[in-house]
């Protein structure tokens, strides 16, 4: 008997009972496929009419899977705005009665569920009560659900990350523009940045002070200090593991700052801070990016003094076992000098994107003699030619945005404001860039204007990213802005922004760290008028 499907037939034996019937035995060791019998085909020679010509089956002996739609995580205000979805990997039969849900776990508290919508592949838990503030795991148990083919497990127990801000240890060192890092084993390292007025170390209020996090004791503990004093830096975790800073506002030795060219590499394994090669350029707010060879690629930034004037020049750093022996090499400039831009590596096109930012121009000695205008430009440098071109796309103008690299290559961007000046305003349209097509199209809108580099953007669940912190120009000539409470969140699945929790404090010019293995993170430091000491975690654990 002809049978198309996947892999070997499910048939082990046709046994003949009359010229019409037959039975047909099936294989017990395929338990999965979809399968047809050609029918028309096997009557052929008997010039039989046969309906259906083709009968298809499936073989099926799983039970359902069931998932939360956005992965395995939410933000708590998903739970308190009454309902969840839970989807399933094929159809369902289930009677959805209250009896058969029940939940436990530590975010549950005086949650309860209220009623019960289903459909096909989907159901809809709607709830009341209260989960618990500081979020947790909740462990959401389904009795008796069954596929078509009567496959059931039983009890199916979905379990829910629920993320919230919860408050934190404090530093030991109060700051802002400083720079927090995970590092491979686990460690969470913060260093760098700007102590508060009238704190003095080394002589100076720009930190070379470390501080690691302990998850285990929940405080802050001393690390090495960096061999420089630093703020308004930049730094990367290279593709071993080690920590590598660059240029800056700081010093090294005596209690002034200067601009800074130096760089230096924290090895986690020694725990040591070494000084390493010299960049050719000074700059801070600039961006850097490692790539997929480990060298770092150092991009734009500004003068600290005034008259303010951007850096166009483009320099790519040689890393090496010992820092001593890096080097660094001349890539050429930027068609338009920037600072307080964005970028980030396009794998699919082996490239650095480097998105909008602010240029600055110098004209004379006095303080006051720059221009500085918001760029709508993106240049690209392709990795394997070390050339730099300048993108056909045009953005909005913007500096201190966000990008984030999306799934299908695309890159989002979102955040920002358009001008220094009174006339500035918050750019509240993102847009994605396609690096194949270099094409850009307009996506949805941010709920806030956030802008200032140290708003917070952390992963969670399946492709959510919340965002929380930053500045907000409220008026209409943007003279007046204000930090910001409310957090949004952006799903890549229904691509578009969403209110979500409050962050315990509206802050901004901190530093956060990102947790790569569950998702979430920390917000340490920053200001809200005075510059703070107090941190706090986005998390579920």
């Amino acid at each position: 008997m002809p049978v198309s499907g996947v892999g070997d037939s499910p048939i082990s034996q046709i046994i003949p009972r009359s010229k019409f019937l037959y039975e047909i035995r099936m294989n017990p060791s395929i338990t999965s496929g979809k399968f047809s019998i050609n029918l028309k085909d096997y009557y052929l020679s008997e010039s039989l009419l046969v309906n259906p010509e083709k009968f298809e089956f499936e073989i099926d002996s799983q039970p359902p899977v069931l998932e939360l739609r956005t992965g395995n995580g939410i933000d708590i205000s998903e739970l308190e705005s009454g309902f969840l979805d839970i989807v399933s990997n094929e159809d369902i039969v289930w009677d959805g009665v209250l009896s058969q849900v029940s939940l436990s776990g530590t975010a549950k508290n005086s949650l309860v569920v209220s009623d019960i919508i289903t459909s096909d592949r989907n159901i809809r838990l709607l709830f009341a009560g209260n989960p618990n503030s500081n979020g947790g795991i909740l462990t959401i148990s389904f009795l008796n659900i069954k596929d078509k083919a009567s496959n059931s497990q039983g009890t199916v127990m979905v379990p829910v990350n629920v993320y919230a801000f919860r408050s934190g240890p404090n530093l030991n060192v109060a700051r802002r523009s400083c720079v927090g890092v995970e590092l491979d084993d686990g460690r969470r390292l913060v260093f760098g940045g700007k102590a508060k007025k009238d704190v003095l170390i080394n002589g100076n209020g720009t930190l070379s002070h470390a501080e690691f996090y302990d998850s285990a004791s929940k405080q802050f503990i001393p690390a090495p200090e960096m061999v420089y004093r630093r703020q308004e830096f930049e730094a990367v975790k290279l593709l071993d593991g080690r920590i590598f800073a660059a240029a800056g506002l700081g010093g090294k030795g005596g209690p002034s700052n200067d601009e800074l060219t130096s760089t230096e590499v924290y090895n986690p394994i020694t725990n040591t801070w070494t000084e390493g090669p010299h960049l050719l350029t000074p700059r801070l707010f600039h961006k850097m990016t490692v790539l997929p060879n480990g060298d770092v690629l150092v991009v734009g930034g500004m003068s600290p003094f005034k008259p303010i004037q951007s850096v166009g020049m483009v320099e790519l750093v040689h890393i090496t076992n010992d820092p001593a022996t890096m080097t660094v090499e001349t890539i050429g400039n930027l068609s338009d000098s920037r600072g307080k831009h964005a970028q980030i590596l396009s794998h699919i096109s082996g490239k650095v994107i480097i998105i909008g930012g602010e240029r600055s121009d110098a004209f004379g000695p006095m303080a006051n003699n720059f221009n500085a205008n918001a760029l709508d430009s993106i240049e690209i440098y392709d990795i394997n030619t070390k050339i730099l071109s300048k993108s056909n796309a045009k953005l909005y103008k913007r500096f201190n945005h966000f990008v984030h690299g999306l799934k299908n290559g695309e890159i989002l961007i979102f955040g920002g404001v358009n001008s220094r000046f009174d006339v500035a305003q918050p750019v509240l349209r993102a847009q994605i860039y396609n690096p194949m097509t270099d094409t850009i199209r307009d996506h949805k809108n941010l709920l806030f204007g956030r802008e200032w580099g140290s708003s917070f953007i952390f992963p969670y669940g399946k492709d959510q990213l919340i965002v929380a912190g930053g500045l907000e120009y409220r008026t209409v000539n943007g003279s007046t802005f204000d930090s910001i409470h409310d957090t949004e969140s952006w799903s890549e699945s229904i691509n578009r922004f969403y209110m979500t929790s409050r962050s315990l404090n509206a802050r901004w010019d901190g530093c956060e760290i990102r947790y790569s293995s569950s998702g979430g993170g920390m917000i340490l430091g920053g200001r809200i008028g005075d510059i703070l000491g107090n941190t706090e975690e986005y998390s579920f654990e």
